[in-house]
Order: C-alpha cells, then structure tokens, then sequence
C-alpha cells in the first residue's frame, strides 16, 4: 500500500487486460509540501486490451509520481464543500438495542471462511490479471444472490463491485457504506493468494451484505469491493471523486483492509479515524462493551494507507479497523491458514452494530426483504 507506478507524464500506467499484472515501475516518493498544491483525480479506460489507468494533476510539479497516501492528501486542500458528517451527533451514550443484538448474532463464521478460500483458489487477483477479472466476476454473482441489492460495476476497467441495498425512509437519499478491496499483491505476483490482505476484509463486506439484506434501514447501505488499492488507491479515489462531484450524501464509510490476523489470540484491533470521524470511533468503542465482541482497542497505532483515506481527503467520515500486525501479507505465504475468523467473525459483528445503528434498523413495523441464503 502507499505507492503508484511512476511516469515522466501525469503518471499513467498501462496494464494488459486480462493477462499480465500490472508491472511497477521506479517508485518515487514525493513531499507532502509539494502534494499539497496539486490537483489530482484518476481515470480508467480501457484501449483494445489495455486498461490505462491515468492520474491527471493540475500543477507545475517536477516530482513524477505520487504515493497513494499523499496523492488523496493533496486533494484534500481543495474541497468546496464538505459533504454531510456524521460529526454534531447526539453525546448522549449509546444504549442496549436487543435489534442489535439479534442482527449481529447472524453474522456465520463459516461464511467467512467459504469466501477466503474461494478467492484463495484464484492464483493472484493482482490488478490487471486474468485473476484479479475472474475474481471481481466472482464477487459480482456472490451479490447479485444475494435478495434485495442493486449490484453494479464502477470505475470503467477499474472494475469496483457496488451493491446497493435501498433504504425505507425519508431519509433514503443518505448513504451509509461500507467496503474492502479484493485486488492482492505479493512479491510473486504470480502467487499473490492474499487471504488476510484483503480476502477476509471481502469475505465480512460480503456477508454484512447478506446479514443486513434480511432488514429494513431508514438510510441507504451501500457495499464497495474496490480494485487496484494496492497499486495506488484507484478504485476507491475513482469512487469517491465521483461521489463528490454529485454531492452524494455518504454521512459515514467502515472499511475492512488486513484486519483478520491474530495469531496468539490476542484480540487487540486497532481503529484508525480523523477528526470528522472521531464520534464513530468513539462509538465503535462504546458498541464493544454493550455488544461484547470483547476487543482490546487501539486507537490509530498504524499508518496504513487504504481505502478509507480516500473519503477522508474528500470530507467523508470514514474509519478502519485494522489487525494488530500484518504477518504474512504481500508474500505468498498469505494464505488461508493464516486467518483468524473468530476474530474476523468479532470484527465483522462489531461493524455491523455501528452500521445498523448509523444506517436505522427498522424493528418490526419496517418491511423485510427475505433472507438470503447462506452461500455453499
């Protein structure tokens, strides 16, 4: 995570589609200082069989490529307006909901484990492989199964998976979200399995999906799997430029990246926030006593750059949790066996309270759409 490959101009690499992972080129550090006076979005397009993916900046920089980190910081200068917050809540602490309670209890542990070792069976979903197109293929069926959602690709080859589970109130046009990418990396890109980096992260998204598909909220819920984190943050800073534009009312993002490793059962997950999202932090913490999912929390220990720091630069209230330690990811040792789903199983439960709660779980009187099955 961190870097994109680098080009004299504007930084475009070309990736043969389907085929041959994208090839990285000399990777360049730039200043945050510099970062922080240019304008920059990305493009994706698709020209014969190559997907060409640009990043366009509006400056008179010398440096020739950026970080992802520091790319989407140097958006952040530039907002307009900022989009709805989830900021100016109510302070009152949250209580007991036994709706939590019942829907949280649906998340199945198995389900987690079909999904990575599903997507553990493709070789590499390094971005611009064969594998990384059959996997986005994969996740596509996996939600179209699922009753309810509006599924879609987004981003031209950029290849986002979005589902959309329509809410039931006035308040339906506000859209709580929720993702994780599903694009792998390793220093063989030929064997990039990424079980913990990031197909458990796929596996909870896929099945808060099929959980909260059983039930009516008052907002919108959205689910991302985004493409091409890895290599630069692509898919999602796609999205959220996008999302901007339209003024999308996104009034909070949870993002799921490398946050199912915890080898000696430590239970210790880290919440990585900003300002904006603080509240939703605080009330991740709150929801981990009321709920038990038993957590020792950490607050913004890691550094890492994923998805989420794409909302954030762009106002959005978004947050991470993330594993005490990264282990085996980017090799290709990052295999199932690795993976702690009781954990994993906690961590998806935990989210699932605060998306609930943010998003309005209808109780008796809301329509539910009938549930979908467990995926076999």
């Amino acid at each position: 995570m961190g870097y994109i490959p680098g080009h004299a101009d504007g930084i475009r690499g070309q990736v043969p589609y389907p085929g041959h992972p994208l090839r990285l080129r000399r990777l360049l550090p730039i200043r945050r200082s510099s970062a922080a006076r240019a304008k920059v979005y990305v493009t994706g397009s698709r020209i014969g069989t190559l997907c060409v993916i640009t990043v366009h900046r509006q400056d008179n920089l010398s440096t020739k490529a950026l970080p992802c980190a520091l790319l989407i910081a140097g958006i952040a200068v530039l907002l307009a307006v900022a989009p709805a917050s989830a900021a100016g809540r109510a302070e009152e602490k949250p209580e007991y909901d036994p709706a939590i309670a019942e829907i949280i209890a649906e998340i199945d542990e198995s389900e987690l484990q079909h999904t990575v070792s599903a997507l553990q069976e493709i070789p590499t979903r390094a971005f611009g492989s064969g594998g990384n197109r059959a996997a986005g293929e994969y996740l596509y069926a996996r939600l179209t199964d699922i009753p309810g959602l509006e599924v879609e690709f987004q981003g031209g080859c950029l290849n986002n998976v979005i589902a959309t589970l329509p809410g039931s109130a006035n308040t339906s046009d506000e859209v709580v979200m929720v993702g994780a990418h599903y694009d792998s990396i390793s220093s063989d890109l030929a064997r990039a399995p990424g079980a913990t980096d990031n197909g458990c992260g796929v596996a909870i998204v896929l099945e808060l999906a099929r959980v909260m598909s059983g039930h009516s909220f008052d907002r919108t819920m959205r689910f991302a799997l985004w493409n091409a984190e890895e290599d630069g943050c692509y898919g999602s800073i796609d999205y959220v430029e996008h999302a901007a534009r339209s003024s999308d009312p996104i009034t909070l993002y949870i993002n799921f990246d490398s946050t199912c490793y915890d080898p000696e059962n430590r239970s210790v997950l880290d919440i990585i926030y900003d300002e904006r999202s603080a509240d939703i932090a605080a009330l991740m913490i709150d929801h981990n006593t009321i709920y038990a999912t038993n957590f020792t929390l950490t607050t913004n220990v890691h550094t890492c750059e994923s998805d989420h720091t794409s909302f954030q630069v762009r106002g959005f209230p978004a947050v991470t949790t993330h594993s005490e330690e990264h282990g085996p990811a980017h090799t290709p040792e990052d295999t199932i066996d690795h993976v702690s789903f009781d954990y994993a199983r906690r961590n998806a439960q935990l989210g699932l309270s605060v998306l609930a709660a943010e998003a309005g779980l209808r109780g008796d009187g809301g329509a539910a759409i009938s549930k979908a099955p467990i995926a076999r």
